[in-house]
């Protein structure tokens, strides 16, 4: 073990020595050696282990040094590579005397167990983010509260009942998130909360707790769609139907998010009861209104070959959604329909992605000519995500039949080399303001050049192309992000480039602008924004920007809403 620490202490050493870095910023790299991008399903090779240790190693003392922001540096790493080793080292950064440095052992010990690095918290690990949840300093609380938003934790919920009247609203949000997770519903007063996200998450409690029918009628008319789809959501989780007429209403005449989740929390209630109201729906000329139309129908009556139409809609969002929902039935033609889209030539790429991965995760051997046709047609011409996805599904399916193993194999080596290089941009003289004229109102968003200098560039080249005018935001999920800049409208889409990551330090709290990416090195012309504090983000994403005005327009998006025009200032 000594060799392991003198060996990472000369890695550290070797990192400080380089021209332009300080201390913290050495720590943070030397931290982001946990954060490698692994592919699903497979494990992290033994070398990356042995990183890992070497940089834990070194990390534990740094951890205790004089000087606070690298305190801060080396906890916030020791979650990221360290396992049960580090638990002694971030337990007792947890009693600093530097808020900062509480604040990210709270994240650490929450990380640690996230990168599956600790298969649970430990009894003291527990005990210290409960009395952290109880700190002076609110971002302190928060982040405590944090570390039992993603896993069941009854062992906390004393603390966490008081966390939910806690004075700083995020701290509330993420209390009532971990009460919900263990089935508890807040205080019925946060439903009427003053902020959207604490409200919208209150009431999803409710719904967790099976407990919507204690819910006041006054969330159903909620000023925030994000309030009104949540309130859907809980009627759903009762499974009482004598609560579907409070939804009735936001089903026929609501914005596109409420209606759709009201459409599928009706049909999951009343079933055939629904019959007319979803085929009025699957009509409508909202895309979003159709695809959740759709979706319900599975709950009706010959629900499959309603779907089996739906693949054939006009719209490919509306398609791949029919298509995703026919999947997951037990329908006797899904393989017939997944095959005739695989051999389409003229398949859109939502549709044939969908395809896929659903021909991916069925693994019939049925589907094994269809795939290695769509891959000797398509393979060169998809994205990079599309192209792996091909790959994956011949992949599972050549494990599934050993018959067809040789055949797949020399498929999937004959296919061409697609060289991914990223691409750069010329760099920006000064970081600019991205203004964006929304459905919802104005947002104005910092690009920052410093921090991510090749993705504010290429945001800035696309704005001034006009890429974005027109667009979309296609994704809208309640207090995490809004996401668009999809000339395809659905998530599918790119700009023909890839941009290589720039994670750096910049954290996402709320408005913070990020990157979406399907991997490594896959950043494009998307865009997101987070609607709170998001540290599982962190180290995983780019961070290029925040919003420095216009966070209330963000706070209103459904899903289909238009970004009218995007510029430069």
């Amino acid at each position: 073990m000594r060799a392991l620490v003198l060996v990472g202490v000369a890695v550290l050493s070797a990192c400080a020595s380089t021209p332009g870095r300080n201390r913290a910023d050495e720590i943070f790299i030397l931290g982001q050696l946990g954060m490698a991008d692994i592919p699903e399903g497979e494990s992290e090779p033994p070398a990356a282990i042995s990183r890992r240790a070497v940089a834990a190693a070194a990390l534990i003392a740094e951890a205790s040094g004089p000087d606070a922001s690298v305190r801060r540096a080396a906890v916030e790493a020791l979650g990221k590579v360290g396992g049960h080793e580090v638990e002694g080292a971030l337990l007792s950064a947890g009693t600093d005397i530097d808020a900062g440095v509480r604040g990210e052992a709270a994240i650490a010990l929450f990380r640690r167990r996230f990168l599956k690095r600790a298969p649970d918290y430990s009894t003291a690990a527990v005990n210290t983010l409960i009395a952290l949840a109880e700190d002076s300093d609110a971002e302190v609380r928060w982040r405590a509260v944090y570390g039992f938003t993603r896993f069941a934790e009854p062992r906390a919920w004393k603390a966490l009942f008081k966390a939910q009247h806690d004075n700083n609203k995020t701290v509330r949000l993420f209390s009532v998130r971990a009460l919900a997770k263990i089935s508890q519903a807040p205080d019925s007063a946060l439903v009427n909360d003053n902020d959207i996200y604490v409200r919208a998450e209150a009431v999803a409690a409710f719904g967790a707790a099976k407990m919507a029918g204690d819910l006041p009628l006054s969330v159903f008319v909620d000023p925030s769609a994000h309030v009104r789809a949540a309130a859907a959501d809980a009627v759903a989780a009762t499974g009482r139907p004598n609560l579907a007429v409070r939804l009735e209403k936001m089903a026929d005449a609501d914005g596109p998010m409420p209606r759709g989740r009201a459409l599928l929390a009706l049909a999951k209630l009343r079933g055939d009861g629904e019959g007319a109201r979803l085929e009025r729906a699957r009509k409508d000329p909202d895309w979003w209104v159709r695809s959740k139309a759709y979706e319900a129908s599975v709950n009706v009556t010959g629900g499959a070959d309603i779907l089996r139409v739906g693949v054939k809609d006009a719209d490919p969002r509306v398609a791949s959604a029919a298509l995703e929902a026919l999947a997951g039935t037990k329908a006797p033609f899904i393989d017939e329909v997944l095959a005739e889209v695989l051999r389409d030539p003229r398949a859109p790429l939502e549709l044939l992605g969908t395809a896929v991965e659903a021909a991916g995760a069925r693994k019939s051997s049925e589907l094994v000519g269809p795939l290695l046709e769509a891959a000797r047609r398509s393979y060169a011409s998809l994205p990079m995500e599309a192209r792996d996805g091909l790959r994956s599904a011949l992949s599972a399916a050549a494990g599934a039949h050993p018959g067809k193993k040789d055949e797949i194999f020399a498929t999937l080596q004959s296919l061409p080399v697609v060289h991914d290089d990223p691409k750069r941009f010329p760099p920006l003289a000064a970081s600019p303001i991205l203004v964006m004229d929304t459905a919802k109102g104005k947002v104005e968003l910092f690009l920052d050049a410093v921090a991510a200098p090749n993705h504010a560039a290429a945001i800035a080249a696309m704005a001034r192309m006009g890429l974005y005018d027109g667009t979309i935001w296609h994704r809208v999920v309640t207090g995490f992000v809004v996401q668009g800049g999809d000339p395809r409208g659905s998530g599918w889409g790119d700009a023909g480039y890839r941009l290589a990551d720039e994670v750096g330090r910049m954290r996402f709290t709320r408005g913070t602008l990020g990157m979406p990416k399907a991997g490594k090195d896959t950043g494009g012309c998307q865009l997101f924004v987070s609607l709170v504090p998001a540290p599982h983000l962190d180290g995983r994403y780019t961070a290029f920007g925040r919003v420095v005005s216009g966070m209330d327009a963000l706070d209103a998006l459904e899903p289909g809403d238009l970004i009218l025009k995007a510029s430069l200032r």
